[in-house]
């Protein structure tokens, strides 16, 4: 029996301003696109991730890392990846004595712009091992834009007929970072429950967009199931004290103006009296 699964994502808009070095200076918009598939024939697990360069700048050393059942593969490194240039790497890994039911999968991708700065990128997805299944949860999160953190919120319901034990898994970027990145919970039938996730930007630059992926697992008379749900975490500016409170600013200083006018005006007309 074989099985393909298919997911596309552009996974990681970043806008940079112009970096000054010594002796030069660049600007781009880097933009990766990732599609990944999955076969699976018997026992063995074939995935091919294939990445395209949306963007007008060179993206430098990239590697993809996938996670999967507990375990992480790694590519080789592929040294650049010009504009509207694509690279596919092909991993494989046995999923015997692996209990039937769909599982989640997660595709980060490193690399580097042309100051070597480092990005990464990230996509998730679910595959099946043995007759598909569905999941009986709903899950919905909420779009945030922070700049050195932020609170993402998920609501997850439970539209079957029984409690489920749940496994929440919420995987980030390695720019950003959260102190619980695993909750476990019991879900009663048909009841809902909000999550809340504690976000911190650790590397992140303003005007990059990234999309966060959670996963939801839990076992239901022998076979695994898995939802999944995805958000967007976008980075924008601190805004300093000037900006925020520049009305007030403004306010005062004219009012200083017209205090200094009227000093002015009274000053005169002593010295003419």
């Amino acid at each position: 029996m074989k099985k393909k699964h298919y997911f596309h994502s552009i996974i990681l808009v970043i806008f940079f301003v112009s970096l000054f070095c010594a002796t030069t200076s660049f600007a781009g918009v880097l933009k990766i696109k990732t599609q990944t598939t999955v076969q699976t024939t018997g026992d063995q697990l074939h995935i091919t991730v294939t990445l395209t360069n949306e963007g007008s700048a060179i993206a430098y050393n990239l590697q993809v890392h996938l996670e999967l059942m507990g375990e992480t593969l790694d590519s080789k490194l592929k040294p650049q990846l010009n504009p509207a240039g694509s690279g596919t790497f092909v991993f494989e890994k046995r999923a015997e004595e692996i209990k039937s039911g769909r599982y989640p999968l997660t595709v980060a991708v490193d690399f580097h712009d042309a100051n070597q700065y480092p990005f990464s990128a990230l996509s998730g997805m679910t595959f099946s091992i043995g007759p598909d299944v569905n999941s009986d949860l709903a899950v919905i999160g909420k779009n945030i834009a922070m700049d050195n953190g932020g609170e993402l919120s998920l609501n997850i319901k439970n539209m079957g007929a029984g409690e489920k034990k749940i496994l929440t898994s919420l995987v980030l970027p390695k720019e950003l970072s959260t102190p619980t990145p695993q909750i476990s919970f019991l879900l009663g039938p048909r009841s809902r429950k909000d999550l809340d996730f504690e976000i911190l930007n650790f590397s992140a630059l303003p005007g990059a967009d990234y999309p966060v992926f959670c996963y939801f697992e839990y076992d239901l008379e022998n076979i695994h199931h898995t939802a999944v749900c995805t958000a967007v975490i976008k980075i924008i500016e601190k805004e300093n004290l000037f900006r925020q409170y520049r009305w007030l600013w403004m306010g005062f200083a004219g009012a200083l103006i017209l205090v200094l006018l009227t000093l002015i005006i009274k000053s005169r007309i002593k010295t003419k009296g």
